[in-house]
C-alpha cells in the first residue's frame, strides 16, 4: 500500500468550484488525508495541491464563470503517491468542453468518471447527473447511470465516490447502485448538504434538501473496507465524506 500501511485516509468533496476555498484548503491541510476527490473543482486548485505534495489528475465538465472567474471546472483527484488516471466520459454534452449554462445544464455539462490506480488501490470519483426533483429519477439520471454502470462493471474492484445527486431512499438508483456497492456512510446522517453554506439554506421551500437529502458517498466493491467514515460540515454547500479506507 502506497504510505506503507493497509490504511488510507479518503475525503470526498464537492467544493462548488472557487466559492469556499478560505475553508477548504485549510480543512485539507488540517487533515492530511492520502487520497483526495473533488467535485465541481476548478481546474487552478490542482496547481495548489500539487504545491502541497499531491500528485494530481483532473477531467474537465465544463467552463465555470465564478464572481469574475473563467475556469474549466470538473472532477479533481489529488493522492500523495504518483497514480495512473483514466477518465471515462459516460455522458458528454459536446465534443468539446464548454461554457455552462444554468437554463440548459444537459447541454452544457459533461459527466466523467475518472477512475485511478494508486497502487494496489482503485478509486473512482464522480459527479452523477443532476435532476430538479432528487426523489425521483428521470430518464437523463436513468440513462446515464446504466452507462456508468456498464462501465464500472469492467474495472476491478474499486472504491466510489463522489457527488451522485441521487437522495439515498429517496431515488430509485440508489437501490441499483447497493446491488453492485456497499454504501459506507452511516446512516446517522440524513442529508450531506451544508444549510448554513449552502444557496437554497435560507429557502423554506427547499428544507427537504438539508432534512432528507444524502447525495454525497464513498461507495466499496468486496475487496474494500471503509472505517470511521464522517460527515464534515462548514467546509462547502456539501458536507466532505471522510473515510479510512482499507484494501
Amino acid at each position: 500500500m502506497f504510505d506503507g500501511t493497509n490504511i488510507n485516509k479518503l475525503i470526498s468533496l464537492n467544493v462548488e468550484g472557487a466559492r469556499h476555498l478560505d475553508r477548504i484548503l485549510p480543512f485539507l491541510i488540517r487533515e492530511n488525508p492520502t487520497m483526495i476527490a473533488l467535485l465541481e473543482a476548478p481546474d487552478f486548485l490542482a496547481y495548489t495541491l500539487s504545491d502541497l505534495g499531491y500528485h494530481t489528475s483532473f477531467a474537465p465538465m465544463m467552463i465555470r464563470t465564478q464572481e469574475g472567474q473563467v475556469f474549466q471546472e470538473g472532477v479533481l483527484v489529488a493522492t500523495r503517491q504518483r497514480h495512473i488516471s483514466h477518465p471515462h466520459y459516460y455522458y458528454r454534452a459536446n465534443p468539446d468542453i464548454v461554457p455552462f449554462v444554468k437554463d440548459d445544464k444537459r447541454n452544457s455539462i459533461s459527466h466523467v468518471a475518472l477512475h485511478v490506480e494508486i497502487g494496489d488501490i482503485n478509486l473512482v470519483a464522480t459527479h452523477f447527473t443532476w435532476n430538479k426533483s432528487g426523489e425521483t429519477a428521470d430518464i437523463h439520471q436513468k440513462n446515464d447511470m446504466l452507462k456508468l454502470l456498464a462501465h464500472l462493471k469492467e474495472l476491478p474492484p474499486h472504491i466510489l465516490c463522489g457527488d451522485m445527486n441521487i437522495p439515498r431512499q429517496e431515488n430509485e438508483l440508489y437501490d441499483l447502485l447497493c446491488e453492485h456497492y456497499t454504501d459506507t456512510v452511516p446512516g446517522t446522517y440524513h442529508t450531506s448538504l451544508d444549510r448554513d453554506l449552502h444557496r437554497a439554506g435560507d429557502d423554506p421551500e427547499l428544507s427537504k434538501l438539508f432534512d432528507r437529502f444524502m447525495v454525497d458517498y464513498v461507495f466499496t466493491q468486496d475487496q474494500y473496507a471503509a472505517s470511521d467514515v464522517r460527515l464534515e460540515f462548514g467546509v462547502s454547500d456539501h458536507a466532505a465524506v471522510v473515510a479510512n479506507v482499507t484494501a
